[in-house]
């Protein structure tokens, strides 16, 4: 007999179950918020909130609950609320997480005790609809429930207090609330939506910002990349001590390969060379095509004469796993050279340069 899913399961499709799981907290779901943004917005929408709801004090004084001692607490909510706006409105840092969620929390909690306060029903509920709307867009999906549930314990507050002063009561409650989860709702929903745009943005950028600084013909790291990564290096040997070796090394004859084969052969040959550099160093972030035929090598933790070796062992992998067309080797020169402390980052791509043309002329070994 054959078995009938659940209608609850079969309504949650493919799709629909991506879309309800995009609403959890993602990992850089506040990295993607612009926090000092949005905490000037909750400064101003405290100072509005604080604003009606002194006007609200003169219509529907706060003294329903506990008599006129209830201006007291009434007027010191007010005072906080604009405090705490003009505090978030010139702040200039962004607000940590668990900040945001308190000045979310704040926003029930000072509604309902001035609805408390005045002791039967009273229109400051609505202005939770401001703290709504924020939390829609600042909070995850998990912290909006906890905030939409006080909202909810503020709405029907009067009632639970056994206040049913007129029939309408209840739809009214029921209207407010209605409003505010459909308006949490599509606050959620909206501002989740705006994080996989600026997610994807963030994402494109990043891609495009590493090719900047590949080699699309070896996959190495171009001129910019190895600009960048010596300064790194440099910095870092200054910090530890180590010493920070380099290499620099081109193709022998590889002007007469290109012109007795062509480019494309000798674009091959250039994808050969790099693969083999890689597979010696293994650490494909110190490979770099410097231009043309010439490659370098930065060797973190390595003194000059390991950084000979490590040439040495390149130029015998590029002889024996490159070739022409005709089956003749590749060969490869290198020159090696040692940072020297307190030389700007230059310096050592210029003494390997010069390691490398004092080995160029008459030999094709590594010194």
């Amino acid at each position: 007999m054959p078995t009938t899913r659940p209608v609850a399961r079969r309504l949650l499709t493919p799709g629909v179950r991506a879309r309800v799981g995009s609403l959890r907290e993602a990992p850089d779901h506040y990295e993607l918020l612009d926090a000092r943004l949005v905490g000037r917005l909750a400064g101003f929408l405290f100072c509005c909130a604080g604003l009606i709801a002194a006007a609200l004090l003169v219509l529907q004084p706060p003294t329903g609950a506990i008599g006129g001692a209830g201006w007291a607490p009434a007027a010191t909510t007010i005072v906080l609320a604009f405090a705490f706006g003009a505090a978030m409105v010139v702040n200039t840092r962004p607000l940590a997480p668990i900040v945001l969620f308190g000045v979310a929390v704040c926003g029930p909690v000072m509604l309902g005790l001035l609805q408390w306060l005045s002791g039967r029903e009273s229109a400051y509920v609505q202005l939770l609809i401001l703290s709504v709307v924020w939390c829609g867009v600042v909070l995850p999906a998990g912290r909006l429930a906890v905030i939409v549930a006080a909202d909810t314990v503020v709405v029907f507050l009067p009632m639970a207090t056994g206040d049913w002063s007129t029939p309408a009561m209840l739809p009214e409650r029921v209207a407010t609330l209605g409003i505010m989860w459909g308006l949490a709702l599509v606050c959620l929903i909206h501002a989740t939506r705006m994080r996989e745009v600026r997610r994807t943005l963030r994402a494109q950028a990043a891609e495009a910002d590493s090719l900047a600084r590949v080699d699309a013909l070896t996959g190495l790291g171009n001129r910019r990349a190895l600009d960048e990564a010596l300064v790194a290096r440099v910095a870092l040997a200054a910090r530890t001590g180590g010493p920070l070796s380099a290499l620099v090394g081109d193709l022998d004859a590889f002007k007469q390969v290109n012109d007795r084969f062509g480019h494309g052969d000798g674009d091959r040959i250039l994808g050969e060379v790099a693969f083999a550099m890689r597979d010696v160093v293994r650490a494909p972030d110190s490979c770099f095509r410097w231009g043309g035929d010439e490659f370098v090598v930065l060797l973190s933790d390595v003194a000059l004469a390991e950084a000979e070796q490590i040439a040495v062992r390149i130029a015998e992998a590029v002889r024996r796993r490159c070739c022409t067309p005709v089956g003749d080797p590749v060969s490869m020169s290198l020159g090696a050279a040692q940072h020297v402390a307190g030389q700007p980052a230059s310096r050592l791509l210029v003494l390997a340069d010069a390691a490398l043309l004092a080995v160029k002329p008459g030999t094709r070994s590594v010194h």
